[in-house]
């Protein structure tokens, strides 16, 4: 038979019992309060003093911040390069004092001076590289070391800009940007993968419609060139339709002949006189005949409108 070992429970303490245990740790609490009540108050106030502090200070920051703006939007209403420069000495190492040094850049891009712009550009990437337009002044710099020739320096930036916004809305337009460079180098099969991914890796960005043309003039070659179309020559007038206050062509011939005409000088040319010679027998008895003649057609009137003519000779006595 075996026996069964039984394990007998300790016994639970009386009501009494846990009222003085409490109380004693209670005490312990309130001996160790009472030691380190220094040490309490001064963390307490600490706590208090670095919550105050960050309140107050994110304040001011604000209230800086706000200003910096105000600023930079009045410098860039004045748009003067002074102005900008204000912004930048008075609100270091600021958002506003970055949007002045990009405003800077643009304001002498548009002075034609590219040198400059270059330089406030390259100043914004090394001293703002946690702004929000950083990747901006990335292709900002990209762009005019493209302009400018440097292809090497404009591809690295342009691949500094797509690495530090992938998802940007500069990024498609970066890779057009790669695809030119290609083209210009004459790499036409990386030119045109680079327009492919411009849109196929961004669908509905901005420069889609840029892209497929960039594609589309790739495909095609150059275009064929089309000569310049010569200017139309003027139509002929008709002869009806010539002016009323053109002179005739009777008129003209008129004035040819006046024009040809010898001017009177007022001297009279001398008429010459032929001899006369003497009548003979046959030449009095032609002269009677005439006479008689002339003298009959006066009579019947047939010679009233007939001309005279200056060979009419006299009669002879």
């Amino acid at each position: 038979m075996s026996s069964k070992s039984t394990e007998t429970p300790e016994p639970e303490p009386k009501p009494e019992e846990m009222e003085s245990l409490t109380a004693s740790k209670a005490a312990d609490v309130v001996d160790a309060l009472n030691k380190n009540r220094t040490r309490i108050f001064t963390g307490i106030i600490a706590a208090a003093v670095a919550i105050c502090g960050i309140l107050v200070g994110g304040q001011i920051k604000k209230q800086r911040h706000l200003e910096a703006a105000a600023a930079y939007t009045a410098a860039a209403d004045k748009n003067e390069i002074a102005a900008l420069d204000a912004v930048l000495v008075n609100f270091p190492a600021s958002i506003p004092a970055g949007n002045a040094l990009l405003s800077k850049a643009e304001l002498l891009l548009d002075q034609d001076k590219q040198q400059d712009a270059l330089k406030a550009i390259e100043r914004f990437v090394r001293e703002f590289p946690q702004h929000p337009r950083y990747a901006q002044g990335l292709f900002g710099m990209a762009n005019l070391y493209h302009v400018s020739g440097d292809a090497g320096k404009a591809k690295k930036y342009y691949e500094e800009t797509i690495e530090a916004q992938p998802d940007g809305e500069l990024t498609p337009f970066c890779k057009i940007r790669l695809g030119d460079l290609a083209l210009e180098t004459g790499d036409e099969v990386e030119a045109d993968q680079l327009y492919q991914k411009s849109y196929t890796d961004h669908p509905g960005n901005p420069f889609f419609s840029f892209a497929e043309q960039k594609i589309s003039l790739l495909a095609i070659g150059d275009p064929p060139t089309v000569p310049r179309p010569e200017p139309p020559k003027p139509e002929p007038v008709p002869e009806e339709e010539t002016r009323e206050d053109s002179p005739a062509p009777e008129d003209e011939e008129k004035k040819k002949t006046v024009k040809d005409k010898p001017a009177n000088t007022g001297a009279t040319k001398p008429e010459t006189k032929q001899p006369t010679s003497k009548p003979t027998g046959k030449t009095k008895a032609k002269a009677k005949a005439k006479a008689k003649a002339k003298a009959k057609a006066k009579g019947k009137g047939e010679g009233k409108n007939k001309p005279k003519t200056n060979s009419t000779k006299k009669k002879a006595e």
